[in-house]
């Protein structure tokens, strides 16, 4: 105890804690002010820009859309997967038989096709692109 005074005499290890807590309890209260601040700021901007939902006729316009055109995806699948069998199957039935003119117009279709696919292919995508 200090005479003069008749406080008691803090120790340095126990200033330094005390003066720690009260940092703490500043950064706590300028945190608090800020989320304070930061939900007036949303409630403001809700207030002043209301979100606008889409109608449910959009949605159901835009699922149609989607079913559509998965649809078209599938049967042009399903169109390349027949016809790539149906070239698979003619080409052996050309080598079994043995007739040069069959397999010679399926190697020509063999190179002319694929080309033509791609560049087809090349152009619907721009397309659906823009």
């Amino acid at each position: 105890m200090d005479e003069n005074h008749k406080t008691p005499r803090r120790s340095e290890p126990e200033r330094g804690r005390n003066e720690e807590q009260l940092g703490k309890l500043h950064m706590e209260q300028d945190d608090e002010q800020t989320i304070h601040s930061l939900q007036e700021g949303l409630r403001t901007m809700d207030r002043l820009f209301s979100p606008s939902t889409p109608s449910s006729a959009w949605f159901e316009q835009r699922i149609a859309e989607t079913h559509k055109k998965q649809r078209l995806r599938l049967l042009r699948d399903l169109l390349t997967l027949w016809l790539g069998a149906l070239t698979i199957l003619y080409l052996l039935y050309a080598i079994a038989t043995s007739q040069p003119l069959a397999f010679l117009s399926l190697q020509a279709a063999a190179v002319i096709v694929p080309i033509a696919w791609l560049l087809l292919r090349k152009q619907v995508d721009l397309h659906e692109e823009s």
